[in-house]
C-alpha cells in the first residue's frame, strides 16, 4: 500500500428535478438504485458479486435486487423565508445551508466594491479588500468556515434588539422593515469586524497546520489551534492582542492578502487579457 489518500466513488444515481412539462417533481423521498462505474457507462453494478450469487429464478432475482445498494434522497419544498435568502445568491450553488448567511454578506460586500465604491466602472484595477481577496480560500477549508460561523454567531448574540430588528440573518430567518438599508450597512460593518478578528488572522497563522483532506490528526490539530484563537479573541474583545503576542506568528506578508482581482480567473484562462 502506498498510503495515498483519494476520493473513491461508492456509486452514482440520477434523479430528475423537473418533469417533461417543466414542473418540479413531487416533494417526497426517493430510493435510487446505485450504479457502478461512471455515468457514461450503463449496466455496471456496484457489487457484481450479489448477482453472481443469485440463482436464475425470479424470486432469487428479486431478492438480489433488494440487496443492491440504494441512495435515499429526500426532496422537500422550501419555506418562504428560505426562498427570500436564496434569492440573494446565484441560481446554481452547491454547498451547505449553514454557510448561506456568510455567503450573503460576501456577495453584498462584493456588490458594494464593484458597483458602488468604484470611481470608474471601466477600471480593471486591483481592489483593496481583505475579505474579497481571502474569502474564496475559506470555502476550501470547512473548519475555517465553521470558525467564522461560530465567531459570527457569538457576536450576533451580543447585538442589541434594536440593532438587528430589521434584518436578522440566522439559519432560515429573514425579516425586513422600513430601515432595511441602514441596518444592512450596520450588520455588514459588524461582519467585517468579525471576519478580521477570526478567519483572516487564522489564514496566515504559522501555528495552523496545512489543510489535508480526510486526515483526522491534521483536522484535530487545526481545530485545537482554531478553538484556542477564537477563545482568546473573545476574551480580549478582538484579535489584536493575539496578533501582537510573540507566541502567535504570521506568514510573510503577501499583497494577495489585500488585493482582489475580479478578472483573475479570466487572466488565468487567457494570459493575454
Amino acid at each position: 500500500s502506498t498510503g495515498e489518500r483519494q476520493e473513491l466513488s461508492c456509486g452514482w444515481a440520477f434523479q430528475k428535478l423537473f418533469t417533461s412539462d417543466g414542473m418540479p417533481v413531487p416533494s417526497k423521498t426517493y430510493e435510487l438504485l446505485l450504479n457502478g462505474g461512471t455515468p457514461y457507462e450503463r449496466g455496471v453494478e456496484v457489487d457484481p458479486s450479489l448477482s453472481r450469487r443469485a440463482g436464475s429464478g425470479v424470486l432469487h432475482q428479486l431478492i438480489s435486487l433488494k440487496k443492491q445498494p440504494v441512495l435515499v434522497v429526500k426532496l422537500r419544498s422550501l419555506s418562504t423565508q428560505s426562498k427570500d435568502i436564496l434569492n440573494l445568491l446565484p441560481e446554481t450553488l452547491i454547498g451547505s445551508m449553514c454557510y448561506i448567511h456568510l455567503l450573503i454578506f460576501y456577495r453584498q460586500i462584493l456588490g458594494d466594491a464593484l458597483l458602488r465604491d468604484r470611481i470608474n466602472m471601466q477600471s480593471a484595477e486591483l481592489i483593496c479588500n481583505p475579505i474579497l481577496a481571502t474569502f474564496p480560500q475559506l470555502m476550501d477549508q470547512p473548519d475555517l468556515m465553521d470558525a467564522l460561523r461560530s465567531a459570527w454567531a457569538d457576536r450576533e448574540r451580543t447585538l442589541k434588539r434594536s440593532e438587528k430588528h430589521c434584518i436578522y440573518l440566522h439559519g432560515n430567518v429573514f425579516k425586513c422593515c422600513s430601515s432595511v438599508q441602514r441596518d444592512r450597512e450596520f450588520l455588514k460593518s459588524v461582519f467585517i469586524l468579525v471576519y478580521h478578528d477570526s478567519a483572516f488572522p487564522l489564514l496566515r497563522s504559522t501555528l495552523l497546520p496545512s489543510y489535508k483532506w480526510a486526515e483526522e490528526e491534521s483536522e484535530a490539530s487545526r481545530w485545537r489551534v482554531i478553538a484556542d484563537f477564537l477563545r482568546k479573541s473573545q476574551e480580549n474583545d478582538g484579535a489584536l492582542q493575539s496578533l501582537l503576542s510573540s507566541e502567535n506568528t504570521q506568514t510573510a506578508f503577501d499583497i494577495s492578502e489585500l488585493a482582489y482581482d475580479f478578472l483573475g480567473e479570466t487572466r488565468k484562462n487567457n494570459p493575454t487579457v
